[in-house]
């Protein structure tokens, strides 16, 4: 695709939103074989070498650092961030340096191989242990008074990245209205860093689909007092977006959305920590689907699109955020 939806939707956000070709797209949304509703958007495919949801947001991010004449780039994640290694890749392509502050994470093959992936795309890997420590040293870095650096937030989940998932909800509308699916009675996707769901929130709206959204918490939902993944913090981007797109867009100067409650009973012991749930799910993902998952973030949202496809009559539709390409490919690329 040359242009993205939300170009062809709203023109006038040409002349201010910055915009660079990274994501294969659309991605594809097939029915679930062995399922009488069950479909998926696969997001896992939106790079040919990294796949997963982060790719759709760095469109825009790293379009905005390039404008800005960014040198270096920081950002912060769990130490096997997926952010980390799309922002990686993506920086690395653009000629930006990236150091990545990483808080504590239970460890696992998939963690370990992020790492990896981080430092031989470029990055520089800082650990900071907790994540209370981390998120200092991100918003306390003495670098926020150069203008040549760009922080990024968790989960590449600033206001501009969360536009590429209000572009990818008016693909989805695209998709529904060219039949290639139905339009889902419920969309079921986890919530991290918030961006995702606030930009297919917003996005749905515009859309006017009437799909009840559906995010899976996966993320602690405090940092002490503050609010960190919880429905008030993913409604605090949602008005950011919808502001900006007031700004820009004449036909939405009255444009207000709310965000549906997290759904929270899918969380387990905590960030990282496997559930039974979700552990099954991936099995089924992986036997019924040949799609892979991890126990993190979409393994948990799995288990939550199970149990709405068992009690839901009309399409439920899986948004699969995981990169599925091979890492073993990635790696050894990057390591010539």
């Amino acid at each position: 695709m040359t242009t993205r939806a939300i170009f062809q939707r709203y023109p006038e956000l040409e002349g201010h939103l910055a915009w660079q070709s990274l994501a294969d797209l659309p991605t594809p949304v097939q029915p679930l074989p062995g399922t009488a509703n069950g479909w998926i958007k696969r997001d896992d495919l939106t790079h040919a070498a990294y796949g997963g949801n982060k790719v759709r947001k760095l469109e825009f991010v790293i379009a905005e650092m390039q404008a800005r004449g960014v040198k270096t780039a920081y950002t912060f994640g769990a130490t096997g961030t997926n952010a980390g290694v799309a922002a990686a890749l993506m920086c690395r392509q653009a000629g930006v340096a990236l150091t990545v502050y990483t808080f504590d994470q239970p460890d696992s093959p998939t963690v370990q191989r992020n790492q990896a992936l981080m430092r031989a795309a470029g990055a520089k890997l800082v650990h900071r242990g907790s994540l209370l420590a981390t998120v200092l040293t991100f918003y306390l870095h003495p670098a926020r008074l150069r203008r040549d650096a760009y922080f990024l937030f968790a989960g590449c989940s600033n206001p501009v990245g969360v536009l590429g998932y209000v572009n990818a909800a008016l693909e989805l509308a695209d998709q529904v209205a060219a039949g290639d699916l139905p339009e889902p009675d419920v969309i079921v996707v986890p919530v991290g860093s918030n961006g995702t769901l606030a930009g297919l929130t917003v996005g749905l709206h515009l859309a006017g689909l009437k799909s009840r959204l559906v995010g899976v918490r996966v993320a602690a939902s405090h940092l002490g007092p503050i609010a960190t993944c919880t429905t008030g913090a993913v409604q605090q981007m949602v008005d950011q977006t919808t502001a900006f797109l007031r700004q820009h867009v004449p036909t939405l100067r009255d444009l207000s959305v709310r965000v549906a409650p997290l759904d929270d009973q899918y969380f387990g012991d905590g960030y990282g920590v496997p559930t039974t749930a979700g552990q099954a799910a991936m099995v089924r993902f992986a036997e019924d689907f040949a799609i892979p998952l991890e126990a993190t973030y979409t393994g948990k949202a799995a288990a939550a699109f199970l149990d709405a496809l068992a009690t839901t009559p009309g399409p439920v539709l899986f948004w699969d955020t995981f990169n599925s390409r091979s890492t073993d490919t990635l790696l050894a690329s990057l390591q010539k």
